[in-house]
Formats: structure tokens, C-alpha cells, sequence
């Protein structure tokens, strides 16, 4: 999550089961994982992923569906990437924010599927498969499994990721919901007889311009909205708001169901990008990490990092007035909240930045040892799934 706090405890068994279950079943509203056991899961989650598995163009890429011990899928490539992450209850989401449990689902869902996406999408690949393995609580709403699935598959509906399915996984019980996925996808290319080249962290040379696809802080202040009881976690910007009120919902948004750019790795490749990597804990962490792997330091243009802090300045005010005692700081969440799933790149000085980047840097060589130069901010952390 942006910030690591304090876990809830889950909700009450009867949380949300009086959700009316998902389209595609017969199950009877409030019937949870523990009442039916794992084939009558499985038969629920199958219908929907196997209905779009069976749309074009992604049939093609499965060469045998879901249901054997392994998935087969027909990769045209030589060459396959392949990310794997996992969502815990509790560390990356609260169910407890949500008093709808399938509206939970399809967030869980739809944010596990992307920070894997957003992944392979800053390697420059476009995404083929998705394998998804579930640790569900038996107390667990079937409705608010059959809605992750749901979250699933509208991830692998984005621009850039149209041919993505999901290609199998796993099913489990254990005292909290997890989500773990391996996303397998091939490296973009021009043409088909041209060689891959996969975007990677350690080709940035001192000249290059320092860029950015994607809002950055967002997720953090859209946790803090969340947590101060601002904004529920399944606000989305909607037709009629004020341009505050959507910008609070797109925050939110950004935190509990992210879409994540993934079409920006193909396009900073063909713009000739020289490195490239994922921000998902924090500008600061992630940028040293670019820096080390290619052994330059970063500096950090400062009108154009307090041009990202300045758009969420209002979004600060609005959560000091409305949760006293709240004490946000739009800096911090630009710098170090994490979860952002944007793409940080370098390109040459002469180079055209391709659409939807925006110059945040440059990268000069180091004097001793790589890193980066955030006027004066470089002690923020970031985020570190395993402190706190």
C-alpha cells in the first residue's frame, strides 16, 4: 500500500453477503466460499474468465484453455517476460473499507491485475496471460469471488492489453484474502523480424532527459482520503461532479482499482527510451533503484516535481478540513507514497517524448556513487512491503 498503517480487523462474517451475487450465477445472495467448497468456486470463476478468454483476439494466444495441470499458451516470440506479485488482506487492502463485498471483489481484482500489467508494460511487452492463484477466507462472499474475476478481466480489457487472459491458477483457503499472479507477456517490436528489446533498468546516460507517464501520488492520497473517511473506496469520477469532487474520486480511484498506462512501454520504446522502470513504491525508491542499475545519478527538475505536488494541494486541504487530526502531505505522497504503476524513463536529449510523458529530470554522472537529487527531499523511503 502507499503507507504502511495500522491492520484492521476484518469484518464480521455477514459483511456485504446481502450483496446480490454475480450475473453470470444461480448462487443465492449472502452464500459464501465455505458453504459450496472449492468446485462450485471454481465453476463460478470459470464462467467468467472462459467467457473472456473466448473473445478475439485473445482466443488465439490460448492454446489450450483453463481446466488441465498447466496452462499452454502459442507465443509468436523467442522471447517471453514474466512478472509475478502478490496482494494481501490486510497489507495492500482493507476489506473493511467496503461494506459492499462485491464491490470489494472487483477492486481487489481489478488492482491485482494491474500492478502486474504495469509490470510487464515497463518492460516495453504487451501482456498475453495472466495466472492467478486465491487464498479465500471460507467466510468469503461466493458473489465477491465471481466479482474479483470480474476485476480481473477488466484490467485485460485496458488499451495495450487486449490479447491478455487468464490462463489458469490456483485455488486456497486461509484466514485472509490473497491474490497472487504471474503475468506472462512477449517484448514489443516494430515489426515482426525485428529484435526485441525489452526496456530495462540500466541503459539511462548522463544527458538523457528523466520523464514520467502516469499521475504520481494519487494512490497515497487517495489512501489517506479513504482512511480519513473522506471519500468511500469505490468513488469514481462520474459526469456532473465538481472538478474537486472528481479529483477526490480519481484518487481514490488510483488507490483501491488502478489503470494503469499500458500502452506508455510500447510508445517509450519506439520513442528510442534508454532505460525505463514501474514506480510502485514511492518516485524516490524506485528512481534510486533506475540510478543504481545503470550507475548515474538523477537530478530532479524542481518546478516540474512542485508542479506534481501543487496538483494535489487542494486535495490536502480538502482532507485537513473534512478529518481533523489528519496531517497530509502532498509532497510526501509525490515522492515516496507509492502504488503510482507510472512509468519513469530516460531519453536522449534530442529525443521527442512520446505522449502522455512529461519531462521530470535529468540524468547527469555521479560523483562517487549513484543517486538521486530531489532538493533536499532524499531521505523519504518509499515504500517496503516487508517493514512496518
Amino acid at each position: 500500500m502507499a503507507e504502511p498503517r495500522e491492520i484492521r480487523t476484518r469484518p464480521e462474517p455477514d459483511v456485504g453477503r446481502g450483496a446480490e451475487p454475480h450475473a453470470g450465477t444461480e448462487e443465492p445472495a449472502g452464500i459464501t466460499v465455505g458453504d459450496v467448497g472449492e468446485d462450485r468456486v471454481l465453476a463460478a470463476v470459470r464462467a467468467v474468465i472462459d467467457a473472456h478468454n473466448a473473445e478475439e483476439p485473445r482466443a488465439a494466444g490460448l492454446a489450450l484453455p483453463p481446466g488441465d495441470d498447466a496452462a499452454v499458451l502459442r507465443l509468436a516470440s523467442a522471447e517471453a517476460v514474466l512478472s509475478t506479485d502478490t496482494m494481501a488482506e490486510g497489507q495492500d487492502f482493507r476489506l473493511s473499507w467496503w461494506s459492499d463485498s462485491v464491490a470489494a471483489g472487483r477492486a481487489v481484482g481489478q488492482k491485482a491485475a494491474a500492478q502486474n500489467l504495469s509490470d510487464l508494460n515497463a518492460m516495453g511487452a504487451e501482456p498475453l496471460a495472466l495466472l492467478v492463484s486465491c487464498t479465500l477466507p471460507a467466510d468469503l462472499p461466493l458473489a465477491a469471488v465471481t466479482a474479483l474475476a470480474d476485476g480481473l478481466t477488466a484490467a485485460c480489457r485496458a488499451p495495450g492489453a487486449g490479447r491478455c487472459v487468464v490462463a489458469g491458477g490456483d485455488l486456497g483457503s486461509g484466514p485472509g484474502l490473497a491474490v497472487t499472479i504471474t503475468a506472462v507477456g512477449e517484448p514489443w517490436r516494430p515489426e515482426p523480424s525485428a529484435a526485441a528489446r525489452p526496456l530495462r533498468r540500466d541503459g539511462a546516460r548522463p544527458g538523457d532527459v528523466l520523464a514520467i507517464s502516469g499521475p504520481l501520488g494519487r494512490a497515497a492520497a487517495g489512501l489517506a482520503l479513504i482512511e480519513g473517511g473522506v471519500v468511500a473506496p469505490d468513488a469514481r469520477p462520474m459526469r456532473g461532479q465538481s472538478p474537486q469532487e472528481g479529483l477526490l474520486a480519481a484518487c481514490a480511484a488510483a488507490q483501491t482499482a488502478p489503470s494503469p498506462d499500458l500502452t506508455s512501454g510500447a510508445a517509450a520504446v519506439r520513442a528510442g527510451a534508454t532505460a525505463g522502470l514501474d514506480v510502485s513504491d514511492g518516485l524516490l525508491r524506485d528512481a534510486r533503484r533506475l540510478a543504481a542499475a545503470s550507475d548515474v545519478a538523477l537530478e530532479f527538475d524542481q518546478a516540474a516535481l512542485e508542479e506534481e505536488v501543487e496538483s494535489l494541494r487542494r486535495v490536502a486541504e480538502t482532507l485537513r478540513r473534512r478529518s481533523p487530526g489528519a496531517r497530509p502531505d502532498p509532497r510526501a505522497w509525490v515522492l515516496s507514497g507509492g502504488e503510482d504503476y507510472a512509468l519513469l524513463a530516460t531519453f536522449g536529449a534530442a529525443a521527442e517524448l512520446p505522449e502522455g510523458f512529461r519531462r521530470l529530470g535529468t540524468v547527469r554522472a555521479h560523483d562517487g556513487a549513484p543517486g538521486v537529487d530531489a532538493g533536499g527531499s532524499e531521505g523519504s523511503s518509499g515504500w517496503d512491503s516487508l517493514s512496518g
